[in-house]
């Protein structure tokens, strides 16, 4: 039968310039097929990791790296090009007016939210700081799908060992994974629990604040500014992936 999945060509917000290997900073992706919806949809321990062998598998360009190492900006690039080539730009949102309450579906055009683009001051900015406290230089690591699998793993695995334990550990892990250098020498694995544990809260928060801020420098806006019809004020809302987003209802 004929084949009737279409292609198209993006430029990853990151140009390919964030990562240790060359990659291409152009992306041919191809749309879904039944199949990979099946495989969308099955349970899976690791979910990055499944929708990101979808992802892998729609690439027919030559990338040199898999999206499950890729930063969070570019997977969510990806994610929504998968899905606008798939069944369209538009993605039907609902959200609720903060100033009257009134819920409002909004209609978002994928393809025209604001790309963040590489730039070399934002990620030296934000990947390499002083703590306020310790005085400390840090250098952390951009999130990648990988990483969030990894701490969501680590954090079950805590909470099996640890039964009863009042204890969330999500930040602690956190901390592990994306420091990369302190006062510029890699931390032995097993001392950087206990350093980041005894960490002030003031410093916490930086190398948080710092991260999650480097995550999003790079990749799609996600703010998108909404008209509520019954107050008629302005108001900005935060995209949400709903089933909407890879099961789109149809007016039949």
């Amino acid at each position: 039968m004929q084949n009737y999945t279409i292609a198209e060509t993006y430029t990853l917000p990151s140009k390919g310039r964030v990562y240790s290997s060359q990659v291409a900073p152009d992306v041919k992706i191809r749309s879904m097929t039944t199949m990979e919806e099946m495989r969308r949809l099955a349970p899976s321990e690791l979910p990055y990791k499944n929708m990101c062998d979808i992802i892998d598998d729609c690439i027919v360009s030559e990338l040199g790296i898999s999206s499950y190492d890729m930063c969070l900006g570019d997977y969510l690039f990806l994610l929504h090009k998968l899905r606008s080539v798939t069944y369209g730009k538009v993605y039907k949102m609902t959200t609720t007016c903060p100033y009257c309450g009134t819920p409002t579906t909004v209609e978002v055009d994928l393809d025209s939210l604001e790309i963040k683009e590489y730039n070399d001051e934002d990620l030296d900015r934000l990947s390499t700081f002083v703590l306020p406290q310790l005085k400390k230089k840090v250098t952390i690591h951009m999130q990648t799908p990988r990483t969030l699998d990894e701490i969501a793993t680590e954090v079950k695995e805590y909470r099996k060992r640890n039964t009863g334990s009042s204890i969330d550990p999500t930040m602690i892990i956190t901390m592990e994974k994306i420091i990369d250098t302190v006062d510029g020498k890699k931390p032995d694995i097993i001392n950087l629990r206990e350093w980041v544990k005894n960490l002030p809260m003031a410093d916490t928060n930086a190398i948080l604040q710092h991260s999650d801020a480097l995550n999003s420098c790079v990749g799609v806006e996600t703010n998108i500014e909404v008209d509520c019809p019954t107050c008629t004020l302005n108001f900005l809302t935060s995209f949400k992936a709903t089933n909407e987003f890879f099961r789109p209802a149809l007016d039949i």
